[in-house]
């Protein structure tokens, strides 16, 4: 066999090699260049999961931010329903004035007004988040697409005061049910909380799975071209070497 003949046999080999190194260096695929077919669709199920699982993290995110809001809202409603009974009992003092008693009058209707208008136009996101009526949201929960159900109230109902006059039974009825919404906001506020961190937490796990099967491995990979590098540098040098002793011996017959 010539001596250039071997060298230039494994040649074509080694350069298909530095060819598929090239290939998984640039584009950042293990899965190129004769990689594993299995790994690299199972690499695509884990991120297509992945995403749904960010997309679910993202929706029970959202829906934490709307408690987070309804919990600031019936905070100050309670606030208010606790002044608005002050009022109601101050207004049964009979030593009050006229003035006095009109004072009491026009701050009842004042609050009266504000819980009422924070109970209907408080907005998420352009989402009535209370309401005088019940007031729920079906948010996903998982990737298969089942929903939980999350309640801010079971409904505050108006208050409308004209004036101070009974106003501590309406404020009574008013904090019963803000309690009871409160109670609603402060579960959900949990579960939101939980589902969201588990999602992005399998977001997390499955898009390192899959990028231990996808992912070139830049070191490796790096080692390995230059290694064939090297070997394609060689077997160049003697295939040159063996062309010219075959030139050699053609001189000589001559």
């Amino acid at each position: 066999m010539s001596l250039a003949l071997y060298p230039a046999i494994k040649l074509g080999k080694t350069e298909q090699k530095i060819r598929e190194s090239i290939s998984r260096l640039s584009t950042g695929l293990n899965v190129l260049a004769g990689g594993a077919s299995g790994d690299f669709s199972q690499g695509i199920a884990l991120k297509t999961e992945a995403g749904a699982h960010k997309q679910v993290a993202s929706a029970t995110s959202t829906a934490h931010d709307i408690l987070l809001a309804a919990e600031s809202a019936l905070l100050e409603l309670a606030s208010l329903a606790t002044r608005l009974k002050q009022i109601g009992l101050a207004d049964t003092d009979t030593t009050n004035s006229a003035s006095d008693t009109a004072a009491l009058n026009a701050e009842a209707v004042a609050v009266s007004d504000t819980i009422d208008d924070i109970v209907t136009s408080l907005r998420f996101n352009n989402l009535a988040v209370l309401d005088t009526s019940a007031k729920t949201f079906n948010i996903p929960k998982d990737v298969d697409g089942n929903t939980t159900a999350i309640k801010t109230t079971n409904g505050i109902t108006a208050t409308n005061i004209t004036d101070a006059t009974g106003s501590n039974t309406v404020a009574d009825t008013a904090l019963d049910e803000i309690k009871e919404s409160m109670g609603f906001v402060s579960g959900h506020l949990n579960s939101m909380l939980a589902y969201s961190d588990l999602s992005s937490s399998i977001e997390a796990i499955e898009l390192q799975a899959a990028a231990r099967l996808m992912d070139t491995k830049f070191a490796t990979e790096t080692a390995e071209l230059f290694k064939n590098q090297l070997i394609s540098k060689y077997a160049h040098s003697m295939i040159s070497k063996g062309n010219e002793s075959e030139k050699d011996k053609l001189l000589v017959i001559i």
